[in-house]
């Protein structure tokens, strides 16, 4: 999606690609989160060209929320 969408210039392609991005995550809570992870996967794939920097960044967002959350339900 970035790539057909930086035809436009890069501001509409990593705003574009990251709003779809956070839409496939669902409207929801976690819209806000999955539009600032969708921007700065989006720029990482501009400026690298590849999406494995987005995807590592990803999965890295992903470990430290589940972190977060099995802390949290210990506590509880």
């Amino acid at each position: 999606m970035t790539t057909v969408l930086l035809r436009y210039g890069a501001l509409v392609g990593v705003v574009g690609s990251a709003v779809v991005f956070a839409l496939m995550h669902g409207v929801n809570e976690v819209l806000p989160a999955a539009v600032i992870v969708g921007l700065i996967a989006a720029e990482l794939y501009r400026r690298s060209g590849s999406i494995w920097p987005g995807v590592l960044m990803h999965a890295l967002y992903n470990a430290i929320s589940l972190a977060l959350l099995a802390l949290a339900a210990m506590a509880a």
